[in-house]
């Protein structure tokens, strides 16, 4: 009697990548299933869990692609603060972060500070937090690229377009540098201004001969950008006398 064996063969293919939280690597791998990077049938079932080694076959997915982090308790370079008394505007982007402190450009007085993150944490809290994943670009930044193509005379007559170069040399000042993802899919931040910068050049377009439509020292550019003045408070001045 002759004994018949069976061998069980089992195939597994497994995508690596590199991701913030789980919740990034959830989201990323259902924009890799969506564009047929990953087919959920052949590739199965992914397992999300913590990994501190990589290598060359990783994946990285884009810092909060999911969009769930907390701003207030876990601030991120890119997040910018926002604190509104009548007209003025104070506008804080944070650069770099350590155990500690905040690192942020202050927009009002033009400098660099830092604050004790729990200080950071109450002013998120007391007013407007921006996420660096809601697709807002800093209203200064805007206001300086505005202000930029003016001064090129590019927001009105024959030459009047949005200046691409431009754009990407005042967003990489402020630390704005698009990832491999945002490369692909569309610079968000880039297209933001653009649209800023265009919506500007067809206000001027429009407007009554003798008028370019440009600022003077007014604040025209709606709700893309409101203008500074470097003898305005700072953050810390709004904080004790408001």
């Amino acid at each position: 009697m002759s004994i018949q064996r069976k061998f069980k063969v089992t195939t597994s293919v497994t995508q690596f990548m590199w991701a913030s939280s789980r919740e990034d690597a959830e989201k990323f791998q259902e924009e890799l299933i969506k564009k047929g990077k990953i087919d959920i049938l052949r590739h199965g079932e992914t397992d999300v869990k913590y990994c501190f080694a990589g290598g060359k076959d990783f994946l990285e997915a884009p810092e909060d692609i999911s969009q769930t982090r907390d701003p207030i308790t876990e601030p991120r370079r890119g997040d910018w603060l926002e604190i509104e008394h009548g007209d003025i505007k104070a506008c804080a982007l944070v650069r770099r972060l350590s155990r500690r402190k905040v690192y942020y450009f202050e927009a009002l007085s033009k400098t660099e500070r830092s604050v004790d993150r729990e200080r950071w944490q109450r002013w998120s809290k007391q007013h407007a937090i921006h996420p660096s994943y809601d697709g807002i670009v800093p209203p200064f930044i805007v206001d300086e690229v505005l202000t930029a193509h003016e001064d090129r005379g590019m927001l009105s007559g024959f030459s009047a377009t949005p200046d691409s170069s431009l754009i990407l040399e005042i967003l990489d000042k402020y630390g704005y540098v698009p990832d491999d993802y945002e490369v692909e899919n569309g610079y968000w931040a880039e297209l933001y201004i653009d649209k800023a910068v265009s919506e500007k050049i067809l206000e001027n377009q429009q407007a009554p001969s003798g008028k370019t439509g440009t600022h003077d020292g007014v604040d025209e550019f709606g709700d893309f950008s409101v203008g500074f003045s470097e003898d305005l408070p700072t953050i810390d001045d709004f904080e004790n006398k408001f």
